[in-house]
């Protein structure tokens, strides 16, 4: 008897102190505000982005033991930090996913986040019929600087340096350069030197450089914005808006025709704009009268090689040309480029100098009026009728470089009593 009364105090001991603790962890719990959810809920265990691959990441997803229930996982979604929500269509496992209780699973997400590099993104997982769970993750950081030089010279290329910043956390493999127009037509995989491809990767560690000589024929592109886009092998990519150069700008600011012992010139000045990017290289004169185009017989300075006319600077070509069979006529005068720009110019032939106004390239009309009309002085070409007149411009001249043949068709103004008198050209 003694040993079963001890047995059971024994048991009846062991099952208050069983109660008592019971009873103050269910307090405690109480008193914390802990309670077993009502609904199924999940936890995000991990998130992983693969640093040498930015088009997917993986995320691992549990269904913890103490769920009441299976849940199925419904979506995936990211959101960015301009709050661009994007949903996971592409998974592995496929979506809808069922999770028992205490069961997880690591679900591989399709998705490029490679301009999302080392910023920070919020994933959510949604299920049915329960609360979800979220998580913030920030991508490994590759940063590429990159600058350009385009020589409006030689519009076939331009430089483009690319810089993988010392923040950079991996190591990149560039495979290619596209440019990407304004009117949204891209242009992938230009040329390069030293060439970058897929089968010929150029390796860019964090802190260092690479220039490449990038062919792309922009001439029919002055002046226009694009996006250049640098892209590696890992997907990470770097872009850089800019502007290519304008065109060269050209102007004919002055036609002169005279003749001196019945050799008959025409002389024209063409300035090179100081807004100019580059240098002009000048290559052909032509004059059409009537629909009919002729070129001079003799240019000074010649023109051949190409006459290189710096910007901010003009030049005076002397042409050997007997225009004396379409004095009166109407021409059209234009100085062309290597590369194509123009300078054009419409006057009528007659004995005498021309200026031509500044933005159109007409002749300035015999008016005398007012600041910007032409203001017309004596005639004086050696051999010429007395229709030649100077006109007064009220704009500055550019320096100007003459021929040795063009101070042949002036002559010196007649003293006559009675001669208008001189007005100076400013």
């Amino acid at each position: 008897m003694r040993r079963a009364t001890l047995v059971l105090l024994f048991i009846a001991g062991v099952l208050a102190s069983s109660l008592l603790t019971f009873m103050l962890t269910s307090g405690y719990w109480y008193w914390i505000g802990n309670v077993v959810p009502d609904k199924p809920s999940i936890a995000i265990t991990d998130i992983y982005f693969p640093e040498n691959n930015t088009r997917y990441f993986n995320i691992t997803i549990l269904n913890p033991s103490y769920s009441l229930e299976a849940v199925e996982v419904k979506r995936i979604l990211v959101i960015t930090p301009e709050e661009h929500v994007y949903e996971m269509e592409d998974t592995e496992p496929a979506l809808p996913l069922e999770l028992k209780d205490g069961e997880s699973a690591t679900i591989t997400c399709t998705w490029d986040w490679g301009n999302y590099s080392g910023r920070e993104l919020t994933v959510l997982v949604t299920v049915d019929k329960g609360s979800g769970a979220t998580i913030t993750a920030r991508p490994p950081l590759v940063e590429l600087l990159l600058s350009t030089t385009f020589n409006a010279s030689t519009p076939t290329w331009f430089l483009l340096n690319i810089t993988s910043s010392a923040e950079s956390e991996v190591t990149v493999n560039l495979v290619g350069v596209d440019l990407v127009l304004a009117g949204g037509e891209v242009l992938s995989n230009l040329g390069t030197e030293p060439e970058v491809s897929k089968d010929k990767p150029k390796k860019l560690e964090p802190g260092r450089s690479i220039l490449l000589n990038c062919s792309w024929e922009w001439t029919g592109y002055r002046n226009k914005t694009l996006t250049i886009v640098a892209k590696t092998r890992e997907g990470y990519r770097g872009y850089l808006s800019e502007r290519t150069p304008p065109p060269v700008v050209l102007r004919i600011t002055e036609v002169a025709f005279y003749s001196v012992n019945e050799t008959y010139y025409m002389n024209v000045t063409v300035l090179n704009e100081p807004i100019s990017p580059a240098p002009a290289r000048i290559n052909n004169i032509t004059i059409t009268v009537n629909k009919t185009v002729i070129v001079p017989e003799q240019v000074e300075p010649p023109i051949k090689p190409p006459y290189v006319l710096q910007p901010n600077a003009s030049v005076t070509f002397t042409c050997l040309w007997n225009w004396s069979a379409f004095e009166g006529a109407n021409a059209t005068i234009k100085i062309s480029c290597v590369l194509g720009y123009e300078a054009v110019a419409n006057v009528s032939i007659a004995p005498g100098t021309i200026k031509l106004g500044q933005a159109t390239g007409e002749a300035s009309r015999p008016a005398g009026r007012s600041c910007g009309e032409a203001l017309f002085s004596s005639p004086s070409l050696s051999d010429s009728s007395p229709g030649g007149r100077d006109p007064r411009l009220c704009v500055p001249l550019a320096p100007r470089r003459k021929s040795a043949l063009y101070g042949l068709g002036r002559s010196r103004r007649s003293n006559r009593p009675g001669w208008p008198r001189q007005m100076p050209v400013l």
